[in-house]
């Protein structure tokens, strides 16, 4: 089952540990899919593991990397240009809103000093 670039690129990092079936649940594919994806990234996981009784646990970060290394979507370190877009737009709109603050605040003391 392939990976959904769109929804990967945007999904967002947190440290926290998880088995293989919760991973495949949050990259949307089988949980072989995820066990061919830690075979392949064995050495750069291998420090990001943990036991919980018999279940293997990885950290949710350096799975989402993997997975995003392993389609394409970053190299290395280096953002993707999905990602950096949806930053940009982000970014763009908390501006915007902010922008919109400061007249809403500048027009209201404009206002307050014209009635004194």
């Amino acid at each position: 089952m392939p990976y959904n670039k769109s929804s990967l690129a945007e999904m967002t990092v947190s440290d926290e540990f998880l088995d293989k079936e919760e991973l495949a649940e949050r990259l949307a594919v089988d949980k072989r899919t995820v066990e061919r994806l830690i075979e392949k990234y064995a050495k750069k996981l291998k420090k990001s593991k943990r036991r919980r009784g018999r279940k293997i646990e990885y950290l949710w970060s350096d799975i989402l990397m993997c997975a995003r290394l392993h389609t394409g979507i970053e190299k290395k370190i280096i953002p993707s240009v999905s990602i950096e877009r949806a930053y940009t737009k982000q970014r763009v709109k908390e501006l915007e809103a902010e922008i919109e603050r400061l007249t809403q605040e500048r027009d209201s003391q404009l206002n307050s000093c014209r009635t004194n």
